[in-house]
């Protein structure tokens, strides 16, 4: 069972290709259909004791064609969504060929700890 969040609420699917589906959230048309690469965040999931929830919600889920770009995205993101976070979160770059995944990095982003929680 794939687990998904979209706009807030978690979803399930038989798949990550069903869950894009029923979120709407489609290939933009200059996207190649044949290999591309994606910038993933997942949240904990208590329940699984993983990260197994896909937000498929900006930020999360942002498509690329060339790796240079998807990997600016992926170190942009590593470096400044650390702080606009409460949780933490898996950050991943992926590259989907003939509809496989293949990932290519993977990191836990931490929300930053203020000196007053020591």
């Amino acid at each position: 069972m794939y687990k998904y969040s979209f706009k807030g609420q978690v979803h399930t699917a038989r798949d990550f290709f069903e869950a894009r589906h029923k979120a709407g959230v489609f290939l933009p048309l200059t996207t190649s259909t044949i290999s591309y690469y994606v910038v993933r965040l997942w949240q904990w999931d208590e329940a699984d004791r993983d990260y197994t929830v896909e937000i498929l919600s900006p930020p999360g889920y942002q498509i690329f064609n060339s790796h240079d770009e998807a990997m600016v995205c992926y170190n942009t993101q590593s470096e400044f969504l650390p702080s606009e976070i409460t949780e933490d979160l898996k950050l991943e770059l992926v590259q989907i060929h003939l509809e496989k995944i293949y990932a290519l990095e993977s990191k836990v982003l931490c929300p930053p700890v203020a000196d007053w929680q020591w």
